[in-house]
């Protein structure tokens, strides 16, 4: 065991001085001290403090995952009716009842034997015959119900789907270190040391940065790397390999000098930015520039500004994209006219409601073998809730059927010439059931429309989205859609002809304080990281102060320090110059810690904190456990070298066995734990790991390093 001494003792301090170097940029930040470049540039993992040591947010929300339940027997019910329409040629009628039910209603009640298993294939699984309605049959009825335990299930899949989208979500907006994590049927978020300011100008910078890119691989075809400014948020670093870099840019953009400033003017960036100039005082990097937001473009990301303002409405959004059918035909009840010319007629809209009524013109695209629409009708109103409680307090015989509901999109007007138009809301009469869903989008991404530059969004969908849209498109050439977009309307473009390929476009309107481009740059950032499965409502939120953290973090620190003191007293004392080498051995235990934290970019905390403090403790004892075992073995007889191989060997098992049975309590505690407890986890986890190395292997070659020499034949213990 002897062997390959020399060399075991250079790889313990190569490892113990590129742990100490990956901890330096980590300790730095920290203390706010500036380091060489090379050793930031080469490390650049590092460890956060957590919420509890330097301030930030708390939000909890809670899921709406009952809502999610009965979107998803609604989805079911579709896809029913449309299976038995393909595949048996028979129209059914699907109804849900609460979160568990759907009946399968037949015209003709022979018709219930055509229900078999490839027309019922979308409810295997999910849904079952209820045993209890099986005499409804004869009256062409089919009754499916959800299990109690699928339903369980699925509530915990609900949760679960909420916080990877939040998640992606908020890594999609460049949060640094948040922390996510499930609470029953709560998502936690905690946003550690993230000023609004900040938040504001990073999610700018990083729209910015992606249309910069965008507009250089296409005018210059060539690889671009644009990375957040490690000093400045508001900044952006671009590298472009193997070219200049501001001849490159200079050839695809603009750049004017306005007081020694060089400007970039264009409009695509979405906000001003400038070129800095050269560091006078480094070394030129041809392929390296830095572009900033001016003065006057952090002032209007920042203007109207309110904490996390823009953050939380990305988070919060639904995101439930939805494609309706808009039915302004069919005529209401034994009216004969459609419903809301109905309304009109009947009397219901008089003036002082605040409401007007509007006849608009005809669509439709006979041409192409489609329907003429004539003379729909619309009611408009400056405040929804003006339309919402409308409808609301009609009386119950005039209100609509299941099958169809009331959808609301805003309508700007001008009302005064060269003012800016206000915004309306106006209704839809649409299908109840949605025909496309947002779950079936796979990419989506910011265009601009051909004629006006204005930006839009384009939407992909999968191949059953594609199939669907096809079908849906050619059934009603000629007719209206509507996209809804979080409960409201966002177009409302008519059927040309059928469309194949899966592709829509989505055209936005500008909301105050937030622009068409901002409005689109975040909708692709919902859609791709995907469409909340319920609404989060939130209940509770806090900033936490950085006083207190600072509070923490040096009491924390003072007890590591006394801690760590009085170990190194007492092995000193106790074991004399066998626990000078323990206390080596605990000090770069100390230090593997935090690179091995600072390698997988973990937060600390508090509880974490202790954990470090406690692994203190626990790495002493190993070598408590060792040096016991040698001194037995010394009073027995054994020689020096002897005595030092026989600890060693006998005392590994107990060591091992003491550090596992702590183990399965820290992964316990990681696996079921959120929030601080796991903190405390992983640090604990990790200071096992780095124990064992430390007390059993790395205090065994200063050992052998002794044992090698000729004469020894004592140790100091």
């Amino acid at each position: 065991m002897r062997r390959f001494v020399k060399l075991k003792a250079l790889l313990l301090v190569l490892l113990l001085a590129v742990a100490a170097i990956s901890v330096a940029p980590s300790v730095a930040r920290i203390a706010d001290i500036t380091l060489p470049s090379w050793i930031t540039q080469t490390f650049t993992r590092e460890f956060k403090l957590g919420l509890d040591l330097q301030g930030g947010l708390h939000l909890e929300y809670s899921v709406a995952v009952d809502e999610a339940l009965r979107n998803k027997l609604d989805q079911m019910a579709g896809e029913l009716e449309s299976a038995f329409k393909e595949k048996k040629d028979v129209k059914v009628t699907v109804d849900r009842t609460g979160i568990d039910t759907l009946d399968i209603k037949f015209d003709n009640p022979e018709d219930v034997k055509l229900a078999t298993e490839d027309v019922m294939a979308v409810a295997i699984g999910y849904l079952v015959e209820d045993p209890d309605a099986e005499g409804m049959r004869a009256e062409g009825i089919i009754r499916m119900k959800v299990p109690e335990e699928v339903i369980a299930e699925n509530r915990k899949a609900v949760v679960g789907q909420a916080l990877d989208t939040v998640r992606r979500r908020v890594d999609a907006m460049g949060v640094a270190e948040p922390n996510i994590y499930p609470k029953n049927r709560h998502v936690v978020v905690e946003l550690p040391g993230v000023s609004d300011t900040a938040t504001e100008l990073r999610a700018a910078a990083k729209e910015a940065g992606d249309q910069l890119s965008s507009a250089l691989r296409e005018s210059a075809d060539v690889q671009i790397k644009v990375v957040e400014n490690r000093e400045d948020p508001g900044a952006l670093d671009v590298r472009i390999p193997e070219r200049d870099a501001r001849k490159i840019l200079g050839e695809a953009i603009k750049i004017v000098e306005e007081d020694g400033v060089q400007l970039l003017v264009t409009d695509q960036l979405g906000v001003q930015m400038a070129l800095l100039p050269v560091d006078l005082g480094a070394e030129p990097d041809p392929e390296m520039m830095t572009i900033t937001m001016t003065e006057a473009g952090r002032d209007k990301v920042l203007e109207g500004s309110s904490g996390f303002r823009r953050l939380l409405k990305v988070i919060e959004r639904a995101a439930t994209l939805q494609m309706h059918l808009v039915d302004d035909e069919t005529p209401f009840k034994d009216t004969g006219v459609p419903y809301l010319r109905a309304l009109y007629e009947a009397g219901f809209v008089h003036q002082g409601m605040g409401i007007s009524v509007n006849q608009e013109a005809d669509y439709g695209r006979p041409e192409k073998g489609g329907v003429v629409v004539e003379e729909p009708y619309t009611f408009i109103a400056l405040e929804r809730e003006t339309l919402e409680t409308f409808f609301r307090e009609l009386p119950a015989e005039w209100r609509l059927p299941k099958t169809h509901k009331v959808a609301y999109g805003q309508l700007p007007i001008p009302l005064r010439r060269g003012e800016e138009p206000t915004q309306f809301w106006r209704t839809y009469i649409v299908r109840s059931r949605a025909d496309i869903t947002g779950d079936r989008i796979i990419n989506a991404t910011v265009g601009f429309k051909q004629d006006t530059g204005v930006p839009q969004v384009e939407v992909s969908f999968d191949k059953i989205g594609a199939r669907d849209f096809d079908r849906m498109s050619g059934d009603n050439v000629g007719r209206k859609m509507a996209i809804i977009m979080d409960d409201m309307v966002m177009s409302d473009p008519v059927f040309n002809e059928r469309i194949s390929g899966g592709n829509v476009v989505i055209t936005l309107g500008s909301t105050p304080g937030e622009s068409i481009r901002e409005a689109a740059n975040d909708l692709v950032k919902v859609l791709k990281s995907g469409s909340l499965p319920a609404r989060l409502n939130k209940e509770f939120e806090i900033r936490v102060g950085a006083d207190l953290g600072q509070e923490s973090v040096e009491k924390g620190f003072k007890a590591f320090v006394i801690g760590l003191g009085l170990v190194i007293v007492f092995m000193g004392i106790y074991y004399r110059g066998a626990g000078l080498i323990a206390v080596f051995a605990l000090v770069m235990n100390m230090v593997l810690v935090l690179a091995a934290m600072a390698l997988f970019q973990a937060t600390l905390t508090l509880p974490g904190i202790a954990g470090i403090v406690l692994t203190i403790g626990m790495a002493v004892d190993a070598n408590v456990i060792i040096f016991e075992r040698v001194r037995e073995f010394l009073r027995e007889g054994y020689t020096a070298r002897k005595a030092i191989e026989a600890g060693y060997d006998r005392a590994f098992t107990t060591i091992l066995d003491s550090q596992l049975t702590t183990a399965i309590a820290g992964i316990v505690l990681w696996q079921f734990g959120s929030g601080p407890i796991r903190g405390f986890a992983i640090t604990l986890l990790i200071g096992i790991a780095t124990s064992i190395f430390t007390g059993v292997f790395a205090t065994r070659v200063f050992f052998d390093w002794q044992a090698n020499r000729r004469g020894f034949d004592k140790v100091s213990i």
